[in-house]
């Protein structure tokens, strides 16, 4: 399988996600469809590899099964 192009984050970082995560819903549909149009192989690796994802000053991420975070998609 293709290695997915995502960064991981900073353990503060990690933290703070994880304390945003609990107050905010999962919005890895919305990444999953944001990605479909631009970079459809990435749309279906973030689908089939993520748990959840959220948003956050001005990017996306998104935590896998290790409960890591990491970077998928940025606005900035």
């Amino acid at each position: 399988m293709k290695q997915l192009q995502c960064n991981s984050v900073s353990l503060s970082l990690q933290k703070t996600l994880d304390e945003i995560s609990l107050r905010t819903a999962d919005q890895k549909d919305e990444v999953v469809d944001l990605l479909s149009d631009e970079q459809p192989s990435k749309s279906r690796l973030v689908d089939i590899t993520y748990n959840q994802c959220i948003w956050w000053e001005g990017c996306y991420y998104c935590q896998d099964e290790s409960r890591s975070w990491y970077q998928v998609k940025c606005f900035i």
